[in-house]
């Protein structure tokens, strides 16, 4: 279980506070979850009410340790003119705000491939790279800016991830000698 902060102002344009936030386990077509093995301790419907200021906290499950693909709805009960948002929870133990949540991590299989138990990475890792160190910050689409983030998140130690490790020695083998 995860604590998801935030604040709602950025999102409405009038009055913010006392707002009722609804958070919906979905699967992933957006169908809310009624049914779940994992010890019946995964509440599939949350519902609380912004501060004053428009803050709110909720404790979410990690989406993303999941076995089966899902996300969070989180829905402006009395504001239908915001569209709901999906939110991706990441494993972790300290709060994050619910703006990082929004995309979820990246499908890191898409840029490696298992060969003979050797992890070797795509070309398009070291374009993507290519690009994002001469300062270009154009990609493709969201699992490339999403790897990026999740690399730096890896080298600023707030997540540790094994299939990071090894691209970041892949990266170190192809920068210039000196």
């Amino acid at each position: 279980m995860r604590t998801i902060t935030g604040n709602i102002k950025i999102l409405a344009d009038q009055d913010y506070a006392s707002k009722t936030l609804e958070f919906i386990l979905c699967n992933k077509y957006g169908n809310q979850l009624s049914a779940l093995d994992v010890d019946g301790q995964i509440a599939t419907k949350k519902t609380v009410a912004t501060d004053t200021s428009g803050n709110f906290t909720v404790i979410l499950y990690e989406t993303e340790e999941a076995e089966i693909p899902m996300f969070y709805k989180m829905v402006f009960v009395e504001n239908e003119d915001i569209e709901d948002i999906k939110l991706f929870i990441q494993s972790g133990d300290s709060d994050i705000d619910f703006l990082n949540l929004i995309f979820p991590m990246p499908e890191l299989n898409m840029f490696y491939e298992d060969i003979n138990g050797a992890i070797v990475f795509k070309d398009i890792v070291f374009d993507i790279f290519e690009r994002f160190f001469v300062n270009e910050n154009i990609f493709i689409n969201n699992d490339e800016k999403n790897l990026i983030e999740e690399f730096i998140k890896y080298a600023d130690n707030t997540r540790d991830s094994e299939i990071i490790e090894k691209l970041d020695q892949y990266l170190a083998t192809l920068l210039p000698k000196e």
